[in-house]
């Protein structure tokens, strides 16, 4: 006969009075490791912390244990990245390069230990212990980790394309195995299970191009795994199934991952690749009713992209062909309810990079102009990140505007992961605003609103790069750079000592925004109306410009003050508004007014917006989103979220922190944690109903054992 055992049975075990915890009414949020350290403060999943952990890539559990795919410093890899780049061009050492690291992000950023590769991490949901059970060699990193069976496979991730990429299975007695391995990649991430069945896309090494093919760049394929032999990996499809896809560019760079992700849909699985055209969508199945099939007997088709002639969601408005004219690059699509969804990811490094590296060469005089190191960046923020949703009657992939208005205006660079708990859709971002800050901290405030020990730490920080470059005797540009650079020491000595800075240093940060928009404004206003004191003022606005602005040459000032004359003068109309127009533009172009604008958009989207990731969810479908935080959970460097896991305490989710360490945090229902004691049968109403753990109302009496809610109280029921 079936017994009902009432018992009182605590939550997950409470932390420390100092553990951070977000309530929300309804549902709170826990950071669970290292649960007392905030901003700044190490963590990196491990007790004690460990900066290098920096990426918590995806979550997958097995038993009591989740298990965490991360990633080893990743933006320092990216940095020596670029720097070698940088200092094989400039003749600039590496300590150098890194020292104007230090000097920028004001030591947020730690430079790598390359001695051994990402770790994977398992954290224990009854004990809270968290433990290395995996190290990779040096380079290599865990992108991607899916439960299937009794077993979790991971995917790795290298920004080395010399090191071979692997699948790696651990089973449930925690040995771990490499199942597949290839070249010729920088990821194995994108899978989904379809038909029973666990697909990876990455590339196949082992493929050998047709006769008459060129070379691709990349040996594209999608894997099935056998399921009675976890080595066997079968295509169903090859670079022969996605058109143009295996040769372009953006494969042969460190982001591009050759399939992105993936999922399975309405009898299809859905695969998005990268492309400088805009992200493009595949969807293939095994071929019937008299679809082409390819030699694996599989149709693939495109989806979404430039040549399918419906649904091009990557590109933008901006006209142009190059990247940063792209809404995305990338894609991925995801499945919840049975409706297929899409969303974007930019590539906001390249854009940092191309900013850094520009502004790097015009502080050493060389002839670059704002306008074209600083147009990656300002297309991608021009363009708000969108999440789409398939109409599978008209195959047209629909824009959810909710979400894009939230969006409008921010520094989120793209949608990062999205994940489903009970019956709500959960979309994280990535939100670039830390990495531009390093751009434009001096005109957008946080340059003066820095702590005494970050003032300290800068003034060092540029001191040690002035020192180095000291070194560089002879190196012109060297000079030129070092000269600068003691000049903003001298600045940030003064706002040190004083807290202020006098007019004089003043003006070595010009707002430059009032000025030439005002200039702007004032010739137009002129060309229309003729007015005498829009004329006074526009002379007293270039006599200004032609004091402040100091690349000028000396004729290009004489022609300046010739026009002033005139306009004092009142000389024939139709010289002077001939002379007006080709100022207006010289003055535009002499100053880079494209460059300015572009700058100032940046600085203005940065300064205006809180930084760090934003957590979002919709329970309709994506008609209406409820913003949960924009801030990474007051934890700026928290730039990003990229993984989820639904359990029966609530939802887990990991941060990527490239300056402190990756972080793990609990979203769980307060009305399924909020329990009372049950002090006697008189507590427990006998016709309310019994909720399982996820939320789902039970219909009558369980028939099954376990643990149910009724009543606010956690009932055990055995039998």
């Amino acid at each position: 006969m079936k017994k009902i055992l009432f018992t009182l049975l605590t939550l997950l075990p409470l932390a420390a009075s100092a553990q951070k915890v977000w309530d929300f009414g309804d549902y709170k949020v826990t950071k669970i490791s290292n649960p007392e350290n905030g901003e700044r403060q190490v963590d990196g999943l491990i007790p004690g912390g460990d900066r290098e952990n920096s990426y918590t890539w995806r979550l997958a559990a097995l038993g009591d244990e989740i298990y965490i795919a991360t990633a080893r410093n990743i933006a320092s890899a990216l940095v020596n990245i670029y720097g070698s780049q940088i200092t094989a061009a400039s003749g600039m050492s590496m300590d150098t390069f890194w020292a104007m690291i230090d000097a920028v992000a004001n030591g947020d950023i730690l430079r790598n230990d390359v001695t051994e590769g990402a770790n994977i991490i398992s954290y224990n949901r009854k004990t809270g212990e968290f433990k290395v059970v995996w190290t990779g060699g040096p380079g290599e990193y865990q992108r991607m980790a899916v439960t299937f069976g009794d077993n979790v496979y991971f995917g790795s991730y290298s920004a080395d394309q010399t090191i071979s990429q692997y699948i790696l299975k651990m089973d449930a007695e925690g040995n771990f195995t490499k199942v597949f391995e290839s070249k010729g990649t920088t990821a194995m991430r994108a899978n989904c299970v379809y038909d029973d069945h666990l697909f990876f896309a990455s590339v196949d090494e082992r493929s050998e191009i047709a006769a008459g093919d060129p070379e691709p760049l990349v040996k594209l394929a999608v894997l099935r795994k056998s399921n009675d032999d976890d080595t066997q990996w079968d295509r169903v499809a090859d670079y022969k199934d996605f058109g143009d896809i295996p040769y372009d560019p953006i494969h042969n760079s460190w982001a591009g991952a050759p399939f992105w992700e993936m999922a399975s849909h309405n009898g299809y699985i859905y695969a998005t690749a990268p492309s400088t055209a805009g992200f493009v969508i595949f969807k293939g199945r095994p071929a019937e009713g008299g679809e082409s099939a390819n030699e694996y007997g599989w149709h693939w088709e495109e989806v979404a992209g430039v040549t399918n002639g419906l649904n091009n969601p990557g590109l933008s408005n901006v006209s142009g062909g190059e990247p940063g004219t792209m809404r995305s690059l990338i894609g991925s699509v995801y499945e919840f309810n049975g409706e297929l969804y899409a969303y974007n990811f930019d590539h906001a490094f390249g854009g940092e990079a191309q900013a850094f590296v520009g502004m790097l060469q015009q502080l050493t005089g060389s002839p670059v102009k704002a306008s074209n190191y600083l147009s990656y960046m300002y297309n991608s923020l021009h363009n708000p990140q969108k999440v789409w949703k398939l109409n599978d009657a008209t195959g047209t992939f629909e824009e959810l505007t909710a979400f894009t208005a939230l969006m409008e205006g921010t520094t989120n660079e793209y949608i990062w992961r999205m994940g489903e708990h009970n019956g709500k859709l959960y979309v994280a971002t990535m939100d670039a605003g830390i990495f531009y800050n390093y751009l434009t901290q001096l005109t957008n405030g946080s340059f003066f609103n820095m702590s005494s020990e970050e003032k300290a730490a800068k003034l060092q920080y540029i001191s040690a790069v002035i020192k180095l470059l000291a070194l560089a005797k002879g190196n012109e540009k060297a000079d030129e750079l070092r000269e600068k650079l003691e000049q903003l020491k001298t600045l940030l000595e003064q706002y040190v000592e004083t807290n202020q800075i006098d007019d004089e240093n003043m003006e070595i940060i010009i707002d430059i925004e009032g000025l030439t928009q005002e200039i702007r404004t004032l010739i137009t206003n002129f060309l229309q109306q003729q007015g005498q004191q829009q004329l006074a003022t526009l002379t007293a606005i270039l006599t200004q410009a032609l004091q402040n602005l100091q690349n000028f040459s000396d004729a290009e000032k004489t022609a300046i003050q010739d026009l002033i004359s005139h306009l004092q003068s009142g000389d024939v109309m139709e010289y002077l508004l001939g002379q007006l127009q080709t100022l207006a533009s010289d003055v535009y172009n002499r100053v880079d007014g494209q460059g300015i604008e572009m700058y100032l958009y940046i600085n203005n989207a940065v300064k205006n917006n809180e930084w760090g990731f934003d957590l979002l969810r919709t329970s309709d479908g994506g008609n209406s989103f409820e913003v949960i935080t924009r801030t990474g959970f007051d934890d700026k460097y928290n730039y990003g979220c990229p993984s989820f896991l639904s359990t029966e305490e609530g939802l887990y989710f990991g941060t990527c922190n490239p300056f402190y360490g990756g972080q793990l945090f609990l979203l769980s229902e307060n009305e399924t944690t909020g329990i009372a004691e049950v002090k006697n049968l008189k507590d427990v109403h006998a016709d309310s109903p019994y909720y399982k753990l996820d939320g789902q109302v039970v219909k009558g009496t369980p028939t099954a054992p376990g643990i149910y809610i009724k009543d606010g109280r956690k009932v055990v029921i055995d039998f």
